[in-house]
């Protein structure tokens, strides 16, 4: 029993409690407030695009690539439409278990697929695992689907390469884009699509890949499609025409067979290039499915270098072929007459040093011309000495040596022409007599290309222009109209007199003709050219070269030859050549 003093305090009491309990009513209702309004005003728009992508999926459609096609019309590179297995990541709450379940039925590589669906951009977007699957897996995978959550068959071209190996280096290959690529692209590329990686497919990737379409469709609560709310369809990509003939690139590989080497052939006054072989190739469809690490790693330290392209990139001591450039500058400097001699008892001595020709006891009493048909070692000697080092880079130089020659492919080498400046900065020493007398026969520090040769074999052909090497031709887009056109305009006039090169096509003729080009004559067709044998070092056997062109009296075509550490001890080069333009030759309305 309360006391009547005793009621206000318990009627003070509970007024206490239940202001605490408003207080808190108060406080929990600001809080949720507050949460509210943060959630609408600062996270609305986000939490929205949640909502409507928990329902609606954009699903990429891939653009055809264009295709790459020679000269009339022949494809070298195209498409088969392929399943991809992709998983869209915002489906997928156990990643590892997924993965697990999938590597049992897919070969995976599951930490790369592990990083690839963590760090995609956009979760609701599928991120493809693995591309080129077979009809027996895409059924499998469609009648679990459930059992595969976030998993989605996407329909993918992939690049077929119709004639393998043939080509290859002009050609390239595709690869996943890398995040350096993706960095500095702007043209719509994302992580996961496909990029050129090397040759052609690289440098007109911009042109090739077409725009991306999409399909937005309504998904229920297991991310499996209910409908199509709306399509946009991709727009495939450019045809290339490059200039390769196809006939002439297949000739060229199967007569340069299994040699290590290069060989480069093209019209002498376009620069249009017909062929381009490098030996050892590779197989580009490789790429087009998913390439192991073990399988990549075997073909970049492959000791062969198969990837390497030795037409555009090889650097090479270019030989007696580099006798050319110092006939060239003897005569233009007036250092002498086509009529003067110089003894050759088959060795020369420059200094304490003695250099020696190839024909162990000489050549006698020769002039210009005889010298270049017999190569005549010691006659280029004294020839070199008496015109000097800066001369002949000059002259090097006008001819395009030491230089890229600007083809549309990346990486090109720019070989080198060596000077007293350079040897002093490169070498820390003194240019020598005896540094003249190797660079007038194309041996010590000088360097070319392939490539380069061909320049240097087009403009004696061509009478004296120098022109740039192209291989494409002209792009096309889907409904045939020309957006890019070569038409093999830029060449420039190397200053020669009319006489010079006069009398050099004449000695190019007699070297095939009765000299040490012997090799590469036959009955169809008529061929002036220039051999070279450039010694690499000690251990190895050495290069071949035959630069040349034919008919030689209306030059149609140029061609560059080499053979990289020859087994044959005979010209092979040269034998090489005219087993080509036979062949080139000898089919009706060549």
């Amino acid at each position: 029993m309360l006391w009547k003093k005793d009621i206000p305090q318990e009627k003070e009491r509970f007024e206490k409690r239940i202001n605490l309990v408003a207080a808190v009513m108060v406080i929990c209702l600001a809080i949720l407030l507050v949460r509210i309004a943060w959630l609408q005003l600062a996270e609305g728009e986000r939490y929205f695009l949640l909502s409507k992508n928990s329902r609606l999926r954009l699903l990429p459609l891939s653009p055809t690539r264009g295709l790459i096609m020679d000269r009339k019309g022949e494809k070298l590179a195209g498409n088969e439409a392929r399943f991809s297995l992709a998983v869209v990541p915002s489906n997928v709450a156990e990643p590892d278990q997924l993965l697990d379940r999938l590597s049992k039925i897919v070969q995976l590589d599951k930490e790369v697929a592990r990083k690839k669906l963590l760090s995609a951009p956009n979760p609701f977007r599928p991120v493809s695992l693995k591309r080129n699957l077979d009809m027996s897996l895409v059924t499998f995978l469609l009648e679990r689907e459930e059992d595969f959550p976030g998993v989605v068959i996407v329909t993918d071209p992939i690049r077929i390469y119709p004639y393998a190996e043939k080509g290859s280096h002009l050609l390239g290959y595709l690869g996943e884009v890398s995040q350096k690529e993706l960095s500095l692209s702007s043209f719509g590329i994302e992580m996961g699509d496909l990029v050129g990686k090397m040759a052609i497919e690289k440098v007109y990737n911009r042109y090739l890949q077409g725009e991306k379409g999409g399909r937005q469709i309504e998904v229920d609560a297991h991310g499996r499609p209910l409908r199509t709310i709306s399509e946009v369809d991709p727009l495939s990509g450019y045809n290339i025409y490059l200039t390769i003939d196809l006939e002439i690139q297949k000739i060229a590989e199967e007569e340069l067979s299994k040699r290590k080497g290069a060989v480069v052939i093209g019209d002498p006054h376009t620069g249009e290039i017909l062929a381009l072989v490098s030996h050892p190739n590779f197989n580009p469809n490789l790429f087009s499915h998913v390439l192991s690490r073990e399988r990549w790693e075997e073909l970049k330290n492959n000791p062969q270098d198969p990837l390497e392209n030795r037409a555009v990139r090889g650097e090479y001591p270019p030989a007696s072929t580099f006798k050319i450039i110092v006939a060239m500058a003897a005569l233009e400097t007036h250092q002498i007459g086509v009529k003067d001699t110089f003894f050759c008892p088959g060795y020369y001595r420059v200094g304490n040093r003695t250099f020696k020709c190839w024909k162990e006891y000489g050549h006698g009493r020769i002039d210009l011309k005889e010298a270049i048909i017999d190569s005549c070692d010691v006659y280029f000697y004294q020839l070199g000495l008496k015109v000097g080092v800066k001369k002949i880079a000059h002259f090097a130089n006008l001819f395009g040596l030491g230089e890229p020659t600007g083809i549309d492919l990346l990486s090109e080498g720019q070989g080198l022409v060596p000077s007293p400046s350079w040897k002093r900065e490169n070498r820390g020493d003194s240019w020598y007599h005896g540094d003249t007398a190797n660079l007038s026969i194309g041996q010590g520090y000088i360097l070319t290309t392939p490539l380069q040769m061909f320049r240097v074999i087009s403009a004696v052909a061509n009478g004296g222009y120098l022109v740039k090497p192209y291989l494409v031709k002209r792009i096309v887009d889907v409904d045939g109209k020309v957006i890019q056109e070569n038409s093999g305009a830029k060449k420039k006039k190397i200053p020669l007199s009319t006489s010079t090169l006069k009398f050099l096509q004449r000695s190019l003729a007699g070297v095939v003709r009765e000299g040490t080009g012997w090799r590469a004559r036959n009955k169809t067709v008529s061929i002036s050219g220039k051999t070279g044998t450039a010694q690499s070092s000690d251990e190895e056997r050495p290069h071949n070269w035959f630069l040349s062109y034919v008919p030689s009296d209306k030059p149609r075509l140029a061609a560059v030859v080499l053979v990289e550490n020859r087994e044959e001890d005979i010209s092979i080069a040269a034998e090489i050549s005219g087993r080509i333009f036979s062949r080139i030759f000898e089919k009706p309305g060549s």
